[in-house]
């Protein structure tokens, strides 16, 4: 519509006059520079039929004409239109008995007069499969192979399985049975069915009480729902990709609560205000500091650890890093909601070493070089809160000041060090190592929707990080 306004106003201006008297302008505008345009049409799309029995749903407001196939349909690289109405008048750039390519979305382009309008038509087949599964606030495993859910529950989490709320995301047009939102029996085998026109899938979950977790995400809240948004999607990653894996408050940490003797990786992330020093982090941070013996234990037993954003400087409170070693160039903060909104090229930093195991099997950008880490993708909006080391004062010599200063060895950054890693207890890197990610683009929660493609890379460096920390 953006074009036929730009037109319209371009007939407008061209049809004054030049010159006027006396009451200006337009009042001297007369019947003979009224222009010739002609918007009295419509551009509609009133029906749209592919091979003789495949009619679109028709949306004006999304300028969209959607048609559904089956779920085995594998024809569309050929299809037949066999009916198209449109508004009286109206043209179109496809008409009837056109063989096109639907493999991809095509433009419909309708023009009535001086009015146009562009339609996607999209050919889709019936699909009914399971994206997300919660249970009270649990992300289930999902297995697409034997469609199977896994739902790691902690003991002491105080879920009645009897009786626990589900909610559940799938595919755009497919029902969900029973519904998402509604409550079910999850002391045994629970099923949940699917339906898409001819597409049926049924998922089965399976709940596993966790006494002993393998791996760990920290916070400060009772449970993982009261997180903050950034926190919480970070925490869900964990509980919902690694087996046996469970979220942790630091009141059960340093209370015993949880028993962490089979307990192998430590993921503790923190989105808030960032700390210009230890003291600080320190002081805000009372609940992490609270539960440091019993933290202190775990690495000093060979556990390892992942640290995100302000949690970085937990290292220095375990006794990794020196206490004048804190992260100089830091800013960010507030709720998670969001600040800066990625474009085609979505932001990135570069690996110091990019044969380092924690940068194995990612997704890469096309042109981009060959040390470039994406995380990121068009259309996320990040919270960017960030703790890293920029090169001046004490780090003016660049990484290598870096690694003399902290003991560490610098992984990743952009004329920065916003990705590193440390040694264990028993002075070495790799296993019962820490890594730490200060870099604003390790981020979790995006409050704008996107289409996963580099993010997907955040898991993959999660999985290298739990491989490499831990074998």
């Amino acid at each position: 519509m953006r074009q036929n306004i730009i037109k319209i106003a371009v007939y407008l201006v061209t049809a004054l006059p030049l010159g006027g008297v006396g009451g200006g302008l337009l009042s001297s505008c007369s019947d003979d520079h009224t222009g010739s345009i002609n918007v009295s049409g419509s551009c509609l799309v009133e029906k749209f039929v592919l091979n003789g029995q495949y009619e679109g749903v028709i949306s004006t407001e999304k300028r969209l004409v959607k048609v559904k196939v089956p779920a085995d349909f594998d024809q569309k690289g050929n299809m037949e239109i066999t009916s198209l109405t449109v508004s009286p008048g109206a043209q179109s750039n496809m008409k009837v008995g056109d063989h096109i390519n639907f493999d991809g979305d095509r433009t419909l382009h309708i023009s009535n007069g001086d009015l146009v309008m562009d339609y996607q038509v999209s050919v889709r087949n019936d699909e009914a499969l399971m994206s997300l599964f919660i249970l009270e606030g649990v992300k289930g495993a999902i297995n697409q192979q034997d469609k199977t859910i896994t739902v790691s529950v902690m003991a002491n989490s105080g879920i009645d399985l009897n009786n626990a709320t589900f909610e559940v995301e799938c595919s755009e047009d497919a029902i969900c049975s029973p519904a998402s939102g509604t409550k079910g029996n999850f002391t045994e085998p629970f099923q949940i069915t699917l339906t898409d026109n001819t597409a049926t899938t049924t998922y089965t979950v399976y709940v596993t009480m966790i006494s002993n977790p393998v791996a760990i995400f920290v916070g400060e809240a009772e449970n993982i729902e009261l997180l903050n948004d950034e926190e919480k999607a970070a925490a869900k990653w964990l509980t919902g990709n690694i087996a046996s894996a469970a979220y942790a408050s630091w009141s059960d940490v340093a209370s015993g609560n949880i028993s962490l003797d089979e307990c192998k990786l430590v993921f503790f992330h923190r989105h808030c205000s960032s700390y210009g020093n230890y003291n600080g982090f320190a002081e805000a941070e009372s609940g992490a500091m609270t539960a440091l013996p019993k933290m202190k234990e775990l690495w000093q037993r060979g556990v390892g650890f992942v640290l995100g954003r302000s949690a970085v400087n937990y290292a220095i409170a375990l006794g990794a890093m020196p206490e004048d070693a804190y992260p100089n160039n830091v800013w960010g903060g507030g709720g998670g909601e969001g600040s800066d909104l990625m474009g085609e090229d979505p932001w990135h930093f570069y690996a110091y070493d990019i044969t380092h195991p924690l940068w194995n099997g990612l997704k890469t950008y096309p042109g981009a070089a060959d040390n470039a880490v994406y995380t990121l993708d068009n259309g996320y909006t990040i919270c960017n809160t960030t703790s890293q080391y920029g090169f001046w004062d004490t780090y003016q010599d660049g990484k290598d000041a870096f690694e003399a200063k902290t003991g560490g060895r610098a992984l990743g950054g952009d004329n920065s060090v916003s990705s590193w890693e440390l040694k264990g207890a028993n002075g070495e890197f790799g296993k019962g190592g820490i890594i730490c990610f200060g870099s604003g683009l390790f981020d979790w929660n995006s409050p704008t929707p996107y289409e996963s493609n580099y993010h997907d890379n955040m898991g993959g460096i999660m999985f290298n990080a739990l491989d490499y920390l831990t074998k």
